[in-house]
């Protein structure tokens, strides 16, 4: 089905708002439908899903639209990127429906995924038993990353309570189908009993994973440049490591030649003491120039291109 839109509207904010409520509706229903085939098919149905999704993302042209823009506000060239960033994230949703099969077993998965001399890093941290962090910004295949690793090193996934039950259901499967542990804080905590929990299974020496590069107001993280915009980060991941020692492993991956080449960075330790704040400001602001020399190099892999709150800081600059 092809979408026909007046183009006044695109200067519009109230299209702006339709496109929202599309973005959001596709991919639930996409998923949704996902583990309807997925529990009741085999890998050849779960792999027609991804037809029928290159021929949606093909035509939706408000969200084709939606991500052009923003492309073109990052100041990057949009021409093959936006057919480059679908495929990404209909693989992701691919293999998001494959783990609901009744037959999945995670070897499938981890075939995609190549590491290189880099996780030695990984190991070498790990080894110390002092527990570790892994952070990587949101990209394409980050909801499954958890259960990849966790065939080398065991990993603890940390489950965000979200109001869409559907959601919460996606991140226990994936967990489920690999040696992946589970981990959430209970119904109703506050912001320092959620980070308790994760601070409980550093201090046991165990390896979490986490995603800090969603944008908070101004007056609740560290700003920090990406693609020429300002947005401001969480020092949530860094006063863990400051209140436990255990160090952060940056941990990337891209799409090169049918695989997704999984690459580390060197352990950012904290040395524990003094001003906790200006030292976790410090190595937030050195992971966001991180986060944005990546996007630059790796623009097809960042899921959150259209994200609603990335979307008005690429168009006007901050959040």
């Amino acid at each position: 089905m092809i979408w026909f839109v007046n183009n006044e509207l695109f200067q519009k904010a109230g299209f702006m708002k339709l496109t929202r409520k599309i973005r959001k509706k596709v991919t639930v229903d996409l998923l949704r439908f996902g583990q309807y085939l997925a529990t009741r098919g085999s890998y050849r149905t779960v792999e027609r899903l991804r037809t029928v999704m290159h021929l949606f993302f093909r035509t939706c042209l408000p969200l084709r639209c939606r991500l052009r823009t923003n492309i073109r506000c990052a100041g990057l060239e949009s021409d093959g990127l936006v057919d480059a960033y679908f495929e990404r994230g209909i693989d992701q949703m691919t293999m998001l429906a494959h783990a609901f099969r009744n037959d999945f077993d995670i070897k499938m998965l981890e075939e995609q995924f190549r590491f290189d001399e880099t996780f030695s890093i990984l190991e070498q941290t790990y080894a110390q038993g002092k527990g570790v962090i892994t952070i990587a910004p949101h990209i394409s295949g980050y909801p499954i990353y958890g259960a990849i690793v966790s065939s080398r090193i065991p990993c603890t996934i940390y489950m965000r309570r979200n109001q869409d039950p559907r959601k919460m259901k996606i991140t226990e499967t994936v967990g489920k189908s690999s040696s992946a542990e589970l981990i959430s804080a209970p119904v109703g905590a506050t912001k320092a009993q959620r980070l308790q929990v994760s601070i409980d299974a550093l201090r046991q020496g165990k390896m979490i994973f986490l995603t800090p590069d969603t944008p908070r107001k101004p007056n609740d993280g560290v700003a920090v440049n990406i693609l020429g915009k300002t947005a401001h980060f969480p020092t949530g991941v860094f006063i863990m490591s400051l209140r436990t020692g255990a160090p952060v492993v940056p941990v990337w991956w891209h799409w090169k030649e049918g695989f997704y080449h999984v690459s580390y960075g060197q352990p950012i330790e904290l040395e524990r003491g003094g001003n906790l704040r200006e030292k976790a400001k410090a190595a937030v602001e050195q992971w966001g120039g991180d986060v944005d020399a990546f996007i630059r190099q790796h623009p097809d892999m960042w899921w959150n291109w259209l994200d609603k709150r990335w979307t008005k800081i690429l168009r006007e600059g901050s959040l």
